[in-house]
């Protein structure tokens, strides 16, 4: 089936007409907010992911299409354009922003000088116009010396420009502001985090893990590239050895010990040298949701898998270890400072060359075992995060 889909000249219409539609639905009706209850989480989680796959599927058409080639490109810009105007947004006072008040945002924007005004404009949307440069045939050379990825690639050269917007453009509130978005009590007290209902987040880390895994096989290119076999080649998914499930274990464990030294001796650093640092009890409030034994293993399953599927199964084989790492670091800077950043960073450096050495099964076993432990320690009031 796989050969025949693969070689027909309909191939586009068969599989990648479907699925663009399907996850172009996705977004329509989580914007539409006409749905409710678990069908509105379950949309809701598709559309996270959505924007991404359907870039994907544009970009493999677009290596043989010209047509299509055009609209990957303008739903790339499209997607920085979206992911610059988030970080613009989180870059104000929350108090403002977030607001149920129509009229707040209007008054905080007047209040501001032109000069503010201007360089709240320019940073966000001014990296996003950085991140281009991957449209550059001579960086993506240079780049591809030392990174495994092939610089004539379409594909390649799409995911190059998103990852750049994904590692530059989400840290850009926390330089502006000095603090994370979500770690500011405003705009918890305005979004009401930390008073949702203890286990109320399992349907929804259930539903980002579903979509994630899905979104994860066709972004390397699953019934365009690859049949199912070589796609969980692709991705590093294999059925673990014991010895990899012990591996998993052990380092998972091994690394909460770790960075909880290395945590506190940041913590200490900065302090000392008058640098602001991640507020425990506000990073708390954020997990408050998952502090019960179902919700804490729904949590950690579905970061430990859905993160690694798609940072070490998807980025990691085509743009290295600390290129992934460091996206995966700048998608926590909205809820982490510079020393939680950091260890996120070091943290994910340690999960790649453990998924380099064995294989992403091994390394989502290790990741959903340190979250898992740390949400154990903190439920028992040993830790924070």
């Amino acid at each position: 089936m796989f050969t025949g889909i693969q070689n027909s000249r309909y191939r586009d219409f068969f599989v990648i007409l479907p699925l663009i539609i399907g996850f172009l639905s996705l977004l329509v009706l989580a914007i539409s907010g006409m749905l409710s209850g678990s069908v509105e989480e379950l949309v809701v989680a598709g559309a996270m992911v959505a924007p991404f796959v359907i870039l994907a599927l544009l970009a493999y058409t677009g290596e043989q299409n010209s047509m299509a080639r055009y609209l990957a490109v303008l739903w790339l810009l499209g997607l920085l354009f979206c992911i610059a105007t988030m970080s613009f947004i989180f870059s104000l006072d929350p108090a403002a922003a977030w607001s149920d008040d129509p009229d707040a945002l209007d008054r905080y924007l007047e209040s501001l000088s032109a000069e503010k005004a201007t360089g709240l404009l320019l940073v966000p949307f001014g990296t996003a116009f950085i991140c281009l440069i991957g449209f550059s045939r001579a960086f993506r050379g240079l780049l591809a010396r030392v990174l495994p990825f092939d610089p004539d690639s379409f594909i390649h050269m799409a995911g190059l420009v998103c990852i750049l917007a994904l590692v530059m453009i989400p840290v850009i509130p926390l330089i502006i502001t000095g603090n994370a978005p979500f770690l500011n009590p405003a705009m918890q007290r305005t979004l009401g985090i930390g008073l949702e209902e203890p286990g109320s987040t399992v349907r929804l880390d259930a539903f980002m893990l579903i979509w994630t895994v899905i979104g994860s096989f066709f972004m390397v290119g699953l019934w365009l590239r690859r049949d199912l076999s070589s796609t969980f080649e692709r991705l590093g998914l294999v059925y673990p050895t014991a010895g990899q499930v012990a591996t998993g274990i052990v380092t998972g464990i091994v690394l909460v010990a770790v960075f909880w030294v290395f945590d506190d001796a940041v913590t200490a650093l900065f302090s000392a040298y008058g640098i602001p640092t991640t507020d425990d009890t506000l990073v708390n409030n954020l997990f408050l949701a998952s502090f019960t034994p179902l919700a804490a293993v729904m949590a950690s399953v579905s970061a430990g898998l859905g993160e690694e599927l798609s940072i070490r199964g998807v980025i990691q084989p085509r743009f290295g270890i600390v290129l992934s790492a460091l996206v995966f670091a700048s998608l926590h800077a909205y809820q982490y400072a510079w020393d939680g950043l950091l260890g996120v960073f070091l943290v994910g450096i340690c999960f790649g060359i453990l998924r380099k050495r064995t294989n992403t099964t091994t390394s989502a076993i290790s990741h959903g075992i340190y979250d898992l432990t740390l949400f154990a320690l903190i439920m028992a009031g040993i830790t924070t995060l």
